[in-house]
């Protein structure tokens, strides 16, 4: 028999907690459950979570980002995605080179070698078994409306938490507020 791990188990409307409350816990622990049937797959494919996240990433990139736009969209520092590049540069994921299309010799191109599309390919096919068994037994217009609801929640959780894409643009926008203020 197997045996169901406590963290996981439901809650009950006797738990003392409010409709909220239970909500949120649902919420959280679908989340932590899905992020650790991706990161078991990753591990077993010998990548850390962040370097599968920037291989995927990479995969659906038109060009080559900066590394100043790959910390961005990640909400890490430059060092960090150096780090990550190198370690997927090492098992043979990506290439790196001078981009020869560049006028700056700064800039490194990023090739995925065949080893990452071969892991990009596996990972797509293990995220829709887990997306397709944790939502089996869904139909159409239930998908439309959770993500309804998922959207509408982000939403609201702008005005607190703010993404970091959007964080940096208001950042750069209050700059430039300062910056005009000082002038006049």
């Amino acid at each position: 028999m197997v045996q169901k791990d406590k963290e996981f188990m439901p809650m009950s409307q006797d738990d003392g907690y409010s409709p909220l409350q239970r909500t949120i816990q649902a919420f959280i622990r679908a989340d932590i459950m899905h992020r650790r049937a991706i990161e078991a797959w990753a591990t077993d494919a010998g990548m850390h979570r962040s370097q599968h996240r920037m291989l995927m990433y990479l995969t659906r990139c038109e060009g080559t980002p900066s590394q100043k736009d790959l910390a961005k969209h990640f909400d890490i520092s430059p060092a960090a995605v150096t780090v990550t590049l190198k370690k997927l540069e090492s098992d043979g994921y990506i290439e790196r080179g001078k981009c020869g299309e560049c006028s700056d010799s700064r800039i490194n191109e990023i090739k995925i070698t065949e080893r990452g599309r071969e892991a990009a390919m596996q990972s797509r096919k293990y995220f829709q078994h887990v997306d397709g068994e944790a939502f089996k037994g869904f139909s159409p217009e239930e998908l439309d409306a959770f993500t309804s609801l998922l959207e509408r929640m982000q939403e609201n959780l702008k005005n607190i938490a703010p993404l970091p894409v959007e964080k940096a643009e208001n950042s750069e926008n209050d700059r430039k507020d300062t910056k005009n203020e000082k002038m006049v």
